[in-house]
């Protein structure tokens, strides 16, 4: 596969390559002997760090790792020698403008920034951002999170999406990667996200409002991921459906609905307390996985057939409920495509003469060919029967 930061030569001038015999008589060649091309190649494929490590075996190579397209920086580049933290950000501050000077006008298509935020970072994060647009990147990623107790770090960054206006700057981005950050209300003439294709969301700040307006932007999205961020909301995506959406996944994040327009869904993760599911045109979803907590049983399968009945594979996990005595569950409507299902509960041990009530589920999957269930209580795991 070829590099588009690198230049075409032709076979004739790798003919030049000079070679020399190593201990068997057979002709080698010496990595200093490679044509430039073919060493920015090698580079490229490299880590940052790993190719800037790789430039000092030859003066002749002091640059050549600046062809590298992945930039990676993070806390770990900055000396363990340096005592305090202000003067670590200093530092690592430094290595990063450094290092973004030496890639000036060239195309990178990675850039990665790993650093705990706070506030005298803004102006610099606002910096590589509108560096990352002109080096036409196609990932990039912010993780500014604290390890844990993220209230006591202040407020999130702010991203600015005032950069984001000019579809020329954003025609390369398809991978975008935030962490604790906020989304504010979009200015005139943002027009988002046109050709991303990934977006993965941790411990961001934001409406329902604005996270929909972010996400109404991203017209070819196919992979999107919330962890931790909390709504205290609805989420919703039907105003303009995600029409290329093929991957959603949600985690632990403080929602109190989530209803999606995504006709070629495909996949969907969701972990958290239970909560009304609805996904419109759903109709090629294969494969839904659920881990609900404060959920009672028959109301999950119940929410479930009314907003996912297209699904043809389901793992559904409830944890520490109590069950219900026998199945009341009258739907007219059952799972038509559903072909494998996995229930896994974690229920109270006086339960456990109730669970043979499960096999009900039976009644609203009608043309399921494997059905498992997984039981047991906070000491062990006591029952498994599959269909």
């Amino acid at each position: 596969m070829g590099n588009y930061l690198t230049s075409r030569i032709t076979a004739e001038k790798h003919a030049h390559v000079k070679t020399s015999k190593n201990r068997n008589g057979r002709p080698g060649v010496r990595l200093q002997d490679l044509p430039e091309d073919v060493l920015c190649t090698i580079l490229s494929k490299l880590p940052a760090k790993e190719a800037v490590r790789a430039s000092v075996l030859s003066s002749d190579w002091r640059c050549a790792w600046t062809a590298c397209p992945r930039l990676s920086f993070g806390a770990d580049d900055v000396s363990k020698n340096v005592k305090g933290k202000p003067q670590r950000t200093k530092m690592f501050i430094d290595r990063v403008n450094a290092g973004l000077r030496k890639h000036n006008g060239r195309a990178v298509a990675q850039i990665e920034i790993k650093y705990i935020f706070e506030s005298k970072l803004v102006d610099h994060l606002n910096n590589w951002i509108r560096f990352a647009m002109s080096a036409h990147t196609k990932n990039l990623a912010f993780d500014l999170a604290p390890p844990n107790n993220f209230p006591e770090y202040g407020d999130h960054y702010r991203f600015p999406s005032e950069q984001f206006t000019d579809n020329k700057s954003v025609s390369c981005l398809a991978c975008l990667q935030l962490s604790f950050v906020r989304f504010e209300p979009p200015p005139t003439g943002f027009i988002g996200f046109p050709h991303l294709r990934k977006l993965h969301l941790h411990v961001v700040k934001t409406t329902r409002q604005d996270l929909e307006s972010v996400l109404c932007s991203c017209v070819n999205l196919e992979w999107l991921s919330l962890l931790r961020c909390h709504l205290k909301d609805e989420m919703k995506v039907v105003r303009r459906p995600l029409c290329q959406l093929r991957y959603l996944k949600v985690v632990h994040c403080d929602i109190t609905k989530i209803e999606f327009d995504a006709a070629k869904l495909s996949t969907f993760v969701y972990d958290g307390p239970y909560m009304p599911i609805t996904l419109h045109h759903a109709a090629k979803l294969e494969n839904a996985k659920f881990w609900f907590r404060r959920a009672v049983f028959q109301r999950c399968i119940a929410s479930l057939l009314n907003g996912l009945p297209d699904v043809q594979k389901l793992t559904l996990q409830l944890g520490m409920q109590r069950l219900e005595s026998r199945w009341t569950l009258n739907s007219p409507r059952v799972f038509s495509h559903l072909r494998h299902a996995q229930i896994l509960l974690i229920i109270h041990r006086e339960d456990s003469d109730k669970i043979l009530y499960l096999v009900s589920f039976l009644r609203v999957a009608p043309f399921i060919e494997r059905l498992e269930v997984h039981v047991s209580n906070i000491l062990n795991r006591f029952f498994f029967f599959p269909l």
